[in-house]
């Protein structure tokens, strides 16, 4: 009986690293940017569009970790979201104070990333 327990907690287990690792693989991508002068230094960036229901899921990541930020809106922005070469919103950018980019994720990225990326930009001690 024991031994069934352990075998089925280790498929368990082997599932949710294959969930894991598949997601991983699975998340959008973007191309490098470079936001120039755009946005707060050190800061957040976040290129939305009004109709954009996972916009404000990654909005809602940002502000949660009480961080400074910069929302930037495809209806009210174009033509910043065209020089900075954005192809898809949502999508996050976490720059330090030198402009180096430490987080570019597209789609609504996690709470754990973003956190992680401001800590590395200095926005947040850990």
């Amino acid at each position: 009986m024991a031994m069934r327990i352990v075998l089925i907690v280790a498929a368990i287990l082997l599932v949710i690293a294959v969930t894991r690792l598949i997601a991983r693989w699975q998340r959008p991508s973007h191309p490098p940017i470079d936001l120039g002068d755009f946005g707060p230094r050190p800061g957040v960036v976040v290129f939305t569009s009004t109709d954009c229901a996972n916009c404000k899921e990654a909005l809602a990541v940002v502000r949660s970790l009480d961080v400074p930020y910069r929302e930037a809106t495809w209806e009210l922005e174009p033509a910043v979201l065209e020089a900075v070469g954005i192809e898809a919103v949502p999508l996050t950018v976490v720059v330090d104070e030198t402009g180096d980019v430490q987080l570019l994720a597209a789609s609504v990225p996690s709470r754990r990333s973003v956190r992680r990326a401001a800590m590395s930009a200095g926005l947040i001690e850990s």
